[in-house]
């Protein structure tokens, strides 16, 4: 009896022992094979369960996501993605699983994406870049890049005129047919405008900028403070001032750096509006490869160098 004890005791402590020892066993994940998945949209959704073959784990729930090509080793985001047209061919897909433990796993594979008969796909991007005022702004050039893990890039540049590609509306720029930021890809889009360096530049502004430097009349905004940093170095001083004077004497016919804009995202919102520079304000639009899904949307506020009081004409 006694051994009988003996052994029930130490097979309800052996069981107990094993109850607590964490699972440490990745969820088993097995993908479709390559090419078996057909995606047949001019924009279309990709689930995760879609490209799985297997899947079992031994500590439930078990979360799932779905990565591209380059996107990263941390665990996706969503498990669900949605391919547009500039997608179309062979993609390289990979199925995450992750169980309660945080056991991590994945698998990966290929699928197939092609259009619909006699559909017109092409993406579409939009751009615009207008002054703080709401006016828009000509002739302009604008950067889109981007490059993956693979070293893979593309590289557009779309230089743009009075009007000419804006049917009629100033300041706004739609394309289609051409590459656009896509995930796995690392993107970024920047706005140039490096012409006429006097337009709306005055002894006003001069005036303006000289009374913030002495503390007597502080510009009102950030955009304003920006404006009046005409060597862009981050501050307002009376260094500025001296290259401003320069250029309406005519002693120098050019900005630092050969800029006459700047341009930074609509939208952003600075920390510290008496001081735009601390910490430096985002002149580009960038986009981490991680990305599930990347915008087409892309606003700009354009800002004359020299300009305190918005006087420029922003048309080319």
């Amino acid at each position: 009896m006694r051994y009988l004890f003996l052994l029930l005791y130490v097979c309800l402590f052996s069981s107990a022992l094993n109850s607590q020892t964490p699972d440490t066993i990745p969820p088993f994940l097995h993908c479709k094979q390559p090419g078996e998945v057909t995606v047949k949209y001019c924009t279309g959704t990709l689930n995760v369960s879609d490209i799985i073959d297997s899947l079992s784990d031994n500590t439930p729930p078990i979360y799932l996501g779905i990565h591209r090509k380059c996107m990263g080793e941390k665990f996706p985001e969503t498990n669900y993605f949605r391919f547009s047209e500039t997608d179309w061919g062979t993609q390289t897909v990979s199925a995450w699983a992750k169980d309660a433990m945080g056991n991590k796993s994945s698998c990966t594979t290929t699928v197939k994406v092609i259009p619909p008969t006699g559909a017109f796909c092409d993406p579409t991007i939009k751009f615009s870049y207008k002054t703080v005022a709401g006016k828009g702004i000509d002739s302009v050039l604008i950067r889109l890049q981007g490059q993956n893990c693979e070293a893979d890039s593309f590289k557009w540049l779309y230089q743009l005129g009075t009007l000419s590609c804006c049917n009629g509306i100033s300041g706004i720029f739609n394309t289609f047919g051409l590459a656009a930021p896509a995930p796995g890809y690392e993107s970024r889009i920047t706005i140039e405008r490096n012409d006429q360096p006097l337009n709306g530049v005055t002894t006003y502004d001069l005036t303006l900028i000289s009374k913030h430097v002495l503390g007597l009349e502080l510009l009102d905004s950030p955009y304003k403070i920006i404006a009046a940093d005409v060597n862009q170095d981050g501050k307002v001083t009376t260094f500025d001032i001296i290259v401003l004077r320069k250029l309406i004497l005519g002693i120098i016919d050019e900005l630092p750096n050969g800029k006459s804009w700047r341009f930074l995202p609509e939208g952003y919102v600075f920390p510290n509006p008496a001081n735009p520079f601390d910490p430096p304000f985002p002149e580009q639009y960038y986009i981490p490869a991680s990305k599930p899904f990347h915008p087409n949307n892309f606003p700009f506020i354009g800002i004359k160098i020299g300009d305190v009081n918005d006087s420029a004409f922003p048309g080319g």
